[in-house]
């Protein structure tokens, strides 16, 4: 499991807390930090190395580091880079883990063969809306499965690291590549994590909406495509019509 972290000091305690705290024990838990000087370090390092209030927390962390960084994606991929087990997840340092039991019952799911995505649902905050469903290559072709809901085997994304030309939406990029390669995606009826909507995430990519449409037809077929370009056809029309009524 991978945290990446920048000047999170206001929020990052309650996202290593919602891992410590998980009944699933066996649990890599890497933070990547891009350089805070906020105080987010010394969270950190107090959970790394000892110093907490309960013991099971200390050393808790497995790796950290703390270092400039070319971006959120460059992060995830040293995270990768430091990883060593078989799957792996990402959360950001101002999103918790849904509740306690979240990687047990995740770990059920997980079949021996370890080479299938498992994916669930996230719950939007401070909004409170789900963001949930099984995805087919339909809808994938509209909206990407949410970073924070899904469980990559590790060996596939280092091999498929994240393309830092897409600064916010490399792993629906990866998806796209998982997805044309015919990697199973299984659906998880759980909600795995309460995410933040207020972080970098919730911003455009302008180079991977430059490509999206390509991407589409490319990695997804004809038939998807089309239905996403009807789709973001009549998008731009609605929108055009609100936005110059008569």
């Amino acid at each position: 499991m991978v945290t990446v972290s920048y000047n999170a000091v206001a929020t990052i305690e309650e996202t290593i807390l919602s891992v410590v705290d998980q009944t699933y024990n066996n649990i890599e838990y890497i933070v990547i930090d891009g350089g805070s000087i906020d105080g987010t370090v010394d969270i950190i390092k107090r959970y790394a190395e000892g110093g907490c209030e309960y013991g099971k927390h200390n050393n808790f962390i497995s790796y950290w580091v703390s270092e400039p960084d070319k971006g959120i994606y460059d992060a995830m991929n040293k995270g990768i880079a430091a990883a060593t087990g078989d799957y792996i997840y990402f959360i950001g340092g101002d999103d918790l883990v849904f509740d306690d039991k979240i990687f047990q019952k995740v770990s059920s799911y997980i079949n021996s063969n370890r080479s299938d995505v498992f994916y669930g649902d996230v719950v939007f905050q401070p909004i409170g809306k789900r963001y949930a469903g099984k995805f087919s290559k339909w809808k994938l072709a509209h909206k990407n499965i949410c970073h924070q809901a899904i469980f990559y085997p590790l060996y596939i994304l280092k091999k498929y690291l994240y393309d830092l030309k897409y600064p916010v939406y490399a792993d629906y990029y990866g998806n796209l590549i998982l997805w044309h390669l015919g990697i199973k995606f299984n659906y998880m009826p759980l909600n795995i994590c309460n995410f933040s909507i207020e972080g970098t995430s919730n911003n455009g990519d302008i180079a991977f909406n430059k490509m999206r449409s390509a991407l589409i037809k490319s990695y997804l077929g004809f038939l998807p495509w089309s239905c996403y370009r009807l789709k973001d056809l009549g998008h731009r029309l609605f929108k055009g019509r609100t936005s110059n009524p008569k």
